[in-house]
């Protein structure tokens, strides 16, 4: 059993608190090629997003972005969507605003959200400087981030509000209690054909039942004739769990990761401020040891 493909998630485990990718992780990532390992990238992330992110280090490869329902190719070629159904999007639209919570909703045609400006600002400024709740200056940089997110995010009021042609593949909600999140989770357990996870412990993400990452991930390494106890995985929160299965060779949890990844995990490595990805594929792939 040999490493062949690396799936790794983005944020809290490729990302550090403040969502950048350390040089210790770019580096490892970009000396697979010569050892040729394929590195696939597995978010929650749009696409947008995740390859601004990846090519800003200069790094090219293939994508599973919305948590599984939409995979894209090195070249950025589409090789598979899963849309929510019509049906998904009446549930979802009456259970989140049953309990006052906003939508975050990516499509084919960006971003849409049903939150005010004054909230989406505040939840953006969170997110894009790590740092919930804080009141440290923001820097140039986020400044310029949490404009262009704005900027390409359109505001409604409801789902009948987008255009006919938009498809809806992921709808979220952020920023909210905890409890309000396992509240969520354990109502939209009752609909099989919906999948209700979190990257973070204060949000839901809502997808169609069949675009998982663990599926995607099985369908592109088949796709590619890779073994499955040659992939390995990496990550850290409930959205992952479903590529923390046995099948899959080397399922590995950061430092920082949810609970029930780190249960799920063959291996651990060090947290996303600690270069976990970097540590792992030296660990595992190179069989050298990093030092501290």
């Amino acid at each position: 059993m040999s490493i062949r493909l690396i799936a790794s998630d983005m944020d809290g485990t490729l990302l550090d608190p403040q969502t950048k990718i350390s040089k210790a992780n770019a580096d490892a990532i970009r000396r697979l090629k010569s050892a040729g390992i394929e590195f696939l990238i597995c978010s929650g992330r749009d696409y947008e997003d995740a390859r601004t992110a990846m090519e800003t280090c200069d790094i090219s490869c293939s994508y599973i972005c919305l948590s599984g329902a939409a995979v894209y190719s090195q070249d950025g070629e589409t090789l598979n969507e899963i849309p929510l159904s019509s049906q998904n999007l009446v549930d979802i639209e009456r259970i989140l605003n049953s309990q006052q919570a906003d939508m975050d909703i990516l499509t084919s045609h960006g971003r849409y959200t049903n939150a005010t400006e004054g909230r989406r600002l505040k939840e953006l400024y969170s997110f894009l400087s790590g740092k919930p709740g804080s009141s440290d200056v923001i820097s140039q940089e986020i400044e310029e981030a949490v404009q262009k997110r704005m900027e390409t995010t359109t505001f409604l009021s409801s789902l009948k509000d987008l255009p006919d042609d938009v498809t809806v593949f992921k709808i979220c909600s952020n920023a909210l209690p905890v409890e309000k999140v396992a509240k969520l989770k354990d109502i939209f357990a009752g609909y099989p054909d919906l999948a209700a996870a979190s990257s973070f412990p204060n949000n839901i993400e809502l997808t169609n039942q069949a675009a998982q990452k663990g599926p995607a991930l099985k369908a592109y390494a088949e796709s590619k004739g890779i073994s499955l106890k040659d992939v390995m995985v990496l990550g850290d929160s409930d959205n992952d769990l479903s590529m923390f299965t046995p099948e899959f060779g080397w399922t590995v949890a950061m430092e920082n990761a949810m609970p029930c990844i780190r249960d799920a995990a063959k291996y651990h490595t060090k947290s996303n401020s600690e270069d976990g990805v970097a540590w792992a594929i030296h660990r595992l792939v190179f069989r050298e040891d990093m030092q501290a």
